[in-house]
């Protein structure tokens, strides 16, 4: 496997990971939630909490999260189509060139 592509899946599974944590943190949470409210048809509205409210902080902890995950899913998929199309046409992998200065 490509370096680059190891480095990006490494980083996929450890956003996987903390999005896992988190989404099990918030769920626990609207569980705990619903145990102080009597049992009734609040319809499709569910708790969120105040702005600054640990449940609100759990579920702002996890639409991050999520949207990490998802950036790091985007970025492993970008590089992949990028070294299969430089496969497909035959082109030399990607050279980084690094020219030191003197200032």
């Amino acid at each position: 496997m490509h370096a680059d592509l190891v480095i990006r899946r490494r980083f996929l599974l450890r956003s996987d990971a903390r999005y896992r944590a988190a989404d099990a943190a918030w769920r626990a949470a609207l569980a705990q939630a619903a145990t102080w409210f009597p049992q009734q048809n609040h319809g499709p509205a569910f708790p969120m909490g105040n702005p600054g409210s640990p449940l609100r902080r759990l579920y702002e902890q996890r639409a991050l999260a999520l949207r990490q995950l998802e950036a790091a899913r985007l970025r492993l998929e970008t590089k992949r189509a990028r070294l299969a199309a430089m496969r497909a046409s035959g082109a030399p992998a990607e050279v980084f060139l690094l020219t030191l200065s003197r200032r």
